[in-house]
């Protein structure tokens, strides 16, 4: 069975890469293979109690999705840095 992978891109600002670069460096991952891993563990572990990262899709559907600012993706992204600094 092929394991299939997709890419995702994001842009942040510089001091973000180089924190990312240092802590896959520190890892001895590529950047890659590092930012695989955290998005792997943020999703496993659902903090935010999304339903979209729910291991089985709730049965309620017709449920409104809504976002706050503190699910957006920015928000994602500042809070896996703050662990790096």
């Amino acid at each position: 069975m092929t394991n299939r992978t997709e890419s995702v891109a994001a842009r942040i600002d510089s001091d973000s890469k180089t924190n990312l670069t240092r802590a896959a460096e520190e890892c001895n991952l590529t950047v890659s293979a590092y930012l695989e891993s955290v998005i792997e563990e943020h999703i496993d572990q659902n903090p935010r109690d999304l339903r979209a990262l729910e291991s089985s899709p709730p049965r309620d559907s017709d449920r409104a999705m809504t976002t706050t600012s503190e699910e957006s993706p920015d928000g994602f992204v500042e809070e896996m840095l703050e662990g790096l600094e």
